[in-house]
């Protein structure tokens, strides 16, 4: 009996000390349980916060790039952006955004984040502090001027967008030269601009500054647009009209049925308007093609040519449905457009082949004279020592440039990426 009782009352005592140690026990775990639990959380806000910053800084980078967007707006702008994206995170966590335009041009988007921590904010002193940061860039802060938009931009063997050949060159000093494919350069030729970017591959050497490969695509700014004119065109073919020798003719705005033959001495003015070309347009010789005021739009498979010594001098439309372009085809319209004359001066407007190649192809310079220009197509080659220049003066012209290119490139709100 007294064995027995003595051994009852040990086995009690040791279930009370496992009790005791079990309890002892389970204050650490649980606070084991509650800081991870805690430390989870935390992780969750500082990723959260980093993918605000992230986003603002893009969304403020597209909002500088913007033609007339300012540091001050833009900041304003990102700050209240990150904000928003982590609205839910207030009740627990005290936050603050700021943003600002970088030396280098990025534009910089800083968070801080307060919380509290474990026994009164005594571990760590003070609390849980959340610091993030990201920079981005804006792809397409300079006046959009040269715009490619090949058609094959996914196959890897299509050297597709614009090339420059046998020394040749595109001097847009102050402007965006894009691709939506490759950018080429081959026998000496060069590229020289405010900014040069390709979606795919910059391939070869001479560019200023250097290009920047992997770009996003620009859209195509005037996609929208209505160009062909239906029952305007004749079905059967209608005799050529040459003007040839030395003589003169002025030609007034509207449709045009015939194909139209300048050469000689030649000089065709054409009135101020809409010029809609059913066949096609050459130039030759020593002849010359002027006009102000104007554009010249070409219907399905109608091309131009600007051939040995002839002289282009044209400039774009000032009002009207067409303002502030020089020349366009309709979307069905893949022939190639021909400038191989050294004596293309002006071309004063925008240049839109949605489907069609550029090809200039002559020692000369092309479109020195004029204030400004702007070139959309499918495919743009410089070949033969030819130079395009490609001035900015949109102010300066009377031309107003149309939304979407130039300094109103409104889709560069689109083309921004984050540096860091």
């Amino acid at each position: 009996m007294l064995w027995s009782s003595v051994g009852k009352t040990k086995r009690r005592g040791e279930r009370g000390n496992l009790v005791v140690i079990s309890g002892l026990m389970a204050i650490p775990l649980s606070m084991i349980v509650v800081m991870t639990l805690e430390m989870v959380s935390l992780s969750n806000e500082r990723a959260r916060m980093q993918a605000a910053v992230d986003a603002a800084a893009l969304a403020g980078a597209r909002e500088l790039a913007v033609a007339g967007g300012v540091a001050r707006n833009a900041s304003g702008f990102a700050e209240a952006f990150a904000l928003n994206q982590v609205t839910d995170l207030a009740p627990r966590v005290t936050m603050n955004f700021t943003a600002s335009q970088s030396i280098d041009g990025g534009f910089q988007v800083s968070g801080i984040g307060l919380r509290g921590s474990f026994f009164g904010n005594m571990v760590p002193p003070g609390g849980f502090k959340i610091e993030v940061n990201a920079i981005a860039e804006a792809l397409n802060q300079q006046p959009l001027c040269v715009l490619a938009l090949p058609e094959n931009e996914e196959d890897e063997e299509e050297r597709s967008g614009l090339s420059a050949i046998s020394r040749s060159s595109v001097q847009a000093n102050y402007c965006l030269v894009h691709s939506n494919g490759s950018i080429t350069t081959e026998k000496k030729a060069t590229i020289t601009a405010g900014a040069i970017q390709a979606s795919r591959t910059a391939i070869g050497a001479g560019y200023s500054p250097a290009a920047n490969n992997g770009a996003l695509k620009v859209k195509d700014p005037f996609r929208e647009r209505a160009i062909k004119r239906t029952g305007v065109c004749p079905k059967t073919p209608v005799s050529p009209r040459v003007v040839n020798g030395s003589s003169t003719a002025n030609i007034g705005a509207g449709a045009h049925w015939e194909a139209i033959k300048i050469s000689g001495k030649a000089t065709v003015t054409l009135g101020p308007g809409d010029h809609y070309f059913c066949d096609a347009v050459t130039v030759e010789g020593s002849g010359t093609l002027q006009g102000t005021d104007v554009v010249m739009i070409f219907h399905d498979d109608k091309t131009f040519t600007a051939a040995e010594s002839s002289k282009i001098s044209l400039t774009g439309r000032t009002s009207g449905e067409w303002a502030g372009f020089v020349i366009v085809t309709t979307r069905k319209n893949v022939q190639p457009m021909e400038i191989s004359s050294i004596f293309v001066d002006s071309l004063l407007g925008t240049i839109y082949l949605p489907n069609a190649e550029l090809l200039i192809n002559a020692p000369g310079t092309v479109a020195e004279d004029s204030k400004w220009s702007v070139v959309v197509a499918k495919d743009i080659i410089l070949d033969k020592n030819a130079k395009l220049v490609i001035n900015t003066d949109y102010a300066g012209s009377g031309v107003p440039v149309p939304l979407g290119v130039g300094d109103k490139a409104g889709n560069a709100k689109s083309g921004a990426r984050l540096r860091q």
